[in-house]
């Protein structure tokens, strides 16, 4: 905290710097400064509400998939960046220089805050040098409560430019972006981190099925004889089937994989789709068209799923079906 400090101070006293009183303005300046309010009003709005979405994320991590609490927190990190992007394109009116140097260093120990905490919360819950993302963790919160205190001088120096070229009263809106100040103390970082780690649903889990219960053919099912499906007769033979993500984890590219062998074909027909995303619990239906009709003979059919990386559960990828077609 101390070189952070340090840091700080530094920074901030090649701000200062002294500017000659100036009482009348013109029309053109006055807007210029009003314009400037305005934007600068923006960005400060923006960063309010994005730690009220931070921290609600947080507050509610046990209702959360890993996927979504990722999703949250990458959102968080990419929009401070584009905050504090965006503070440093602003070109301060003539006095307003030393405030806008505050302001730029409230966003960007901001964005700092947010982009620390992600890394080192996963950090944490797959025990990857613990101490240190502990360490990071913390320092999050410490910058945010110090974005809140460099705020601060902001609005004392905003107000302090303002009278010295006689505009009195200058303010802006308040901007408190840290939610808890206890959060700065070590008990509650380590009693946070127990808490995530305690929730199942931040670890990951990776596997897709193959869902039985949805296989469809056409033509249709007309009957059943011992464990052969009767389909109506037909030129050729579409199926189709689910396939359910039932880990925690959006999967990508998710190959699924088609037999077919028929009584009387010495070689096994083989066909492949591939489902480009798949989220965590949802179902995707994968169609095969264009199979040979063999009226009459007996044949069968499986289906493969994934399997994806780190699949633990295998015994659900695979479903096989016998069928026979009318003559």
């Amino acid at each position: 905290m101390i070189i952070i400090a340090a840091v700080i101070v530094s920074w901030l006293s090649g701000l200062w710097g002294c500017e000659a009183k100036r009482k009348y303005l013109s029309e053109e300046e006055k807007l210029t400064i009003a314009d400037y309010i305005n934007s600068i009003s923006v960005l400060v709005q923006h960063s309010n509400k994005l730690s009220i979405n931070y921290f609600t994320t947080l507050n509610k991590f046990k209702d959360l998939s890993s996927d979504e609490l990722e999703s949250n927190l990458s959102q968080v990190i990419e929009e401070s960046r584009v905050l504090y992007e965006n503070s440093r394109e602003i070109n301060p009116p003539q006095y307003f220089e030393v405030a806008n140097g505050y302001l730029i260093l409230v966003f960007q120990t901001r964005s700092r805050a947010y982009e620390n905490f992600k890394p080192a919360l996963y950090n944490v819950l797959q025990d990857l040098d613990f101490e240190q993302s502990s360490r990071q963790l913390a320092d999050s919160f410490l910058y945010m409560f110090m974005s809140d205190e460099i705020y601060v001088y902001f609005q004392d120096e905003l107000k302090n430019a303002g009278e010295e070229i006689g505009i009195s009263n200058l303010t802006i809106i308040d901007s408190e972006i840290l939610e808890d100040n206890t959060l700065l103390s070590d008990g509650a970082v380590s009693s946070m981190i127990a808490d995530y780690k305690s929730v199942t649903n931040l670890q990951e889990r990776r596997g897709v099925a193959v869902i039985a219960q949805s296989i469809g053919f056409n033509p249709v099912i007309v009957n059943e004889q011992d464990t052969y499906f009767i389909i109506k007769n037909g030129d050729q033979i579409n199926v189709s089937i689910n396939v359910e993500n039932q880990g925690n984890i959006s999967e990508q590219e998710v190959p699924v994989k088609l037999k077919y062998k028929s009584e009387g074909q010495a070689k096994t027909e083989e066909f492949q789709q591939i489902i480009d995303l798949i989220n965590p619990s949802e179902q995707k239906t994968v169609t095969f068209t264009g199979l040979n009709a063999y009226p009459g003979k007996k044949c069968e059919i499986t289906f493969e799923a994934g399997p994806v990386e780190n699949e633990v559960l295998l015994t659900n990828n695979t479903v096989t079906f016998k069928f026979l077609m009318e003559n």
